[in-house]
């Protein structure tokens, strides 16, 4: 899929900082050459967070060898769905961690204690779902919080423009009293969730009362989100190096994360 599509003219550096490499590998075929992309380090990361406030990165140390396996191409479905749901599970139980608590005296078995539960009970949060691909994230989410609501949006990107349409949205009634997670697991130029984040603002939800969940991101998406919504929160696993101008596909990314998630393209088209 790449391999005809990739040009080291269309990378974009995204911090001033930043010195992005982009080198050569030699392949199996003389002719066959793909770019080695080099993360962001942690100098940049911190500079990124000090610029974005409410912008929250999980630590390499937890996300790391997950993110390694999803990313590679030869990962089957299997191994596929297992980390990036092991992934997603840690984004959720982020997210949760950033919700308002309440403090209350409970008892254990050998006294009692301080208790710093949440302020929402599950039916007041919302896991808003950004179809096809984050839906994904409705098993575990469901798992942590059994009695929240699911909401979602159909919103696809048109491959020829790169830009967003809106074909459908199904929301629960009481959605503007609910703390909002939405969740799409892809974040490069920012068009699909920004039009997400705009229908739950014209349905009453308050900006500070949204987080946004994704796998991988990059600084173009999350500047335009801030920029447009700077109270929302935006949780992220990892900030990729690169969005490949011509395509606007995240690097070194994951693919087509729905497509690999539920099985739609076998695994050998993916390294086309």
């Amino acid at each position: 899929m790449f391999r005809n599509l990739i040009k080291l003219g269309g990378c974009l550096g995204l911090l001033s900082s930043s010195t992005i490499m982009c080198n050569q590998i030699r392949g199996k075929n003389d002719d066959d050459q793909l770019p080695h992309y080099h993360f962001l380090n942690d100098h940049d990361l911190q500079k990124l967070q000090k610029k974005h406030t409410n912008l929250s990165i999980i630590e390499r140390s937890y996300t790391e060898h997950i993110l390694s396996v999803i990313r590679d191409v030869q990962t089957d479905i299997v191994d596929f769905r297992k980390n990036a749901d092991r992934l997603i599970r840690i984004l959720i139980e982020q997210a949760i961690s950033q919700i308002e608590k309440k403090k209350h005296i409970k008892q254990s078995p050998l006294g009692y204690y301080d208790a710093h539960e949440l302020k929402f009970q599950d039916e007041e949060i919302c896991f808003v779902s950004i179809l096809r691909s984050g839906n994904a994230f409705l098993i575990e989410a469901l798992k942590v919080m059994t009695g929240a609501s699911i909401g979602q949006i159909l919103i696809q990107r048109n491959e020829e423009t790169s830009q967003p349409s809106y074909f459908f949205q199904k929301l629960p009634q009481n959605i503007k009293d609910q703390q909002v997670i939405l969740v799409d697991p892809m974040l490069a130029t920012g068009g699909s969730a920004s039009m997400a984040i705009n229908i739950l603002k014209h349905h009453g939800v308050k900006e500070e009362n949204i987080t946004f969940l994704t796998l991988v991101s990059c600084e173009q998406g999350l500047s335009k989100l801030f920029s447009e919504y700077p109270k929302i929160k935006i949780i992220t696993a990892q900030v990729d190096p690169i969005l490949l101008k011509d395509i606007n596909y995240l690097a070194p990314g994951i693919g087509d994360f729905g497509d690999r998630y539920f099985g739609t393209v076998k695994r050998n088209q993916a390294q086309q």
